[in-house]
């Protein structure tokens, strides 16, 4: 076949089926496109999150029952924004009673320098379960952070301010919320007495990561009695199940004149959810003094002097919650 031969029948191929042929150009060139499309397309990632506001992080397997999860968030959603419209009389109604009286001592300014030292500008908010004690309390720790259109970003640095609230459900089915740490409170009233000392456990006051007990102290005799003044180690403990804490302070001396009472808070490190019971308080070392010259005297007075202290002895007394 000469080429003019082979033309010319081309020629008439194209002629018959141009309309196939311009069809078929048409979907190959949109399958073309499509193909690159997809080629040069890369669709962003999306992050792959677990965030669960209501299971807490310190153990997985425990969370907010559904039921209170909702009126939670409303609480946390309403005070926030009673501090951020700066109406401090109304979110300061919203603590509970023991919130008010051993954080900031029923003083409502107390409270409001509080809340205008730790949160001067408005806050956005993301809340997360951090623990749950037993059945009726849930701690949940609140992460603040800048409105940024309220403050702007000029000249300022991102932060952000983590605090731990309370809601303790009550048997009438009502909430307590708390702030600042707090936990809750509870009455002890367990006594330890002897001859010479009486021991009263008034109360414990509970933070996140302390116990705080109320006692009191009465000398019932004719002598000194030298509770601590750190003569000697480990004065006063707190009794765990299977270890102890010192107190948290080194500071807190006490000593009894003759007939003298004096209450006092002994401070000691526990986390509230680290499953230990707290147990006693144990006195390790007291001394009934027929003479006591303190502690800043020579050391060879102070050594003579517990020497010839007219009775040593340890006492325990009951800090178990009912």
């Amino acid at each position: 076949m000469s080429f003019t031969s082979f033309r010319l029948k081309f020629r008439r191929f194209i002629r018959k089926y141009k309309k196939i042929i311009f069809i078929i150009f048409i979907i190959w060139l949109v399958i073309f496109m499509i193909n690159r499309f997809l080629i040069s397309y890369k669709p962003p990632v999306v992050p792959q999150t677990t965030y669960e506001p209501h299971v807490s992080i310190m153990n997985s397997g425990s969370s907010v029952p559904k039921k209170l999860q909702e009126p939670i968030e409303e609480l946390i959603d309403e005070y926030v924004n009673y501090c951020n419209e700066a109406d401090f009389s109304s979110a300061y109604k919203m603590l509970s009673n023991d919130c008010k009286e051993y954080v900031f001592h029923n003083n409502f300014e107390e409270y409001r320098d509080y809340i205008l030292n730790k949160y001067p500008t408005k806050k956005e908010y993301s809340i997360q379960d951090y623990s749950n004690i037993g059945n009726n309390i849930y701690i949940y720790e609140v992460k603040f952070i800048d409105n940024i259109l309220a403050t702007g970003l000029t000249n300022s640095t991102y932060t952000y301010i983590v605090e731990k609230m309370a809601f303790k459900i009550n048997k009438d089915k009502t909430i307590d919320m708390s702030i600042a740490n707090f936990i809750y409170y509870t009455d002890i009233k367990n006594i330890s007495e002897n001859d010479y000392l009486k021991i009263d456990v008034l109360g414990k006051r509970v933070n996140y990561s302390i116990e705080e007990y109320q006692v009191k102290f009465t000398n019932r005799s004719d002598y000194t009695i030298v509770i601590a003044d750190n003569q000697e180690s480990n004065e006063i403990i707190l009794n765990l199940p299977n270890e102890y804490r010192n107190l948290s302070t080194s500071d807190n001396n006490i000593v009894l004149y003759p007939k003298q009472s004096l209450q006092t808070n002994l401070i000691f490190s526990k986390f509230v959810d680290d499953n230990d019971k707290s147990q006693f308080i144990t006195l390790n070392s007291v001394r009934v003094m027929e003479k006591y010259s303190g502690t800043t005297v020579d050391q060879e007075i102070i050594k003579s002097e517990i020497e010839n202290a007219v009775d040593k002895f340890s006492m325990q007394v009951s800090v178990e919650e009912e």
